[in-house]
């Protein structure tokens, strides 16, 4: 199982990757939404089976922008958005499964891996209760939250 990682930091891209490779997975990490959007179009690799985390604020595309990029091809793929300017708009219909504001606890971070994890192999419906709990919606002022896969299990 594996995660694609979206940021323009690259300590904490190093951070991220290491921190979710230690807990038993496999990841991919990217700079910037262009490069991610070449690799993805590329079709080298499927895309990742847990989840893509990106930044919101990045040269070139936003991490919002990317979310919905990507989900104009593939509608299933989960995000877990992660910023340290959590008030920036989001644009189009695009959802995240989370909302983590930085600086994001290593311990947070694992355990919303896990249950991303747990959601691809036993389904959306049971968890979502779960992905809402420990999501930063407020501090994101996301007020309508529901998880954007329920349907597709």
């Amino acid at each position: 199982m594996n995660i694609d990682i979206v940021d323009d930091e690259s300590g904490l891209r190093e951070v991220y990757t290491a921190v979710i490779e230690r807990a038993g997975f496999t990841v991919n990490s990217f700079a910037r939404a262009g490069e991610y959007m070449a690799y993805t179009n590329s079709h080298i690799l499927p895309p990742p089976s847990i989840a893509v985390i990106t930044d919101v604020k990045m040269p070139g595309k936003s991490g919002y922008e990317l979310m919905e990029d990507v989900q104009k091809v593939n509608p299933k793929q989960r995000f877990v958005v992660v910023t340290g300017s959590p008030q920036e708009e989001r644009k189009g219909d695009a959802n995240a499964c989370f909302y983590l504001q930085k600086p994001v606890s290593i311990k947070k971070l694992v355990s919303v891996i896990k249950l991303l994890s747990a959601c691809s192999v036993a389904g959306d419906q049971h968890l979502a209760s779960s992905c809402e709990l420990l999501s930063d919606l407020r501090a994101f002022s996301v007020d309508d939250w529901s998880c954007p896969h329920i349907k597709s299990c």
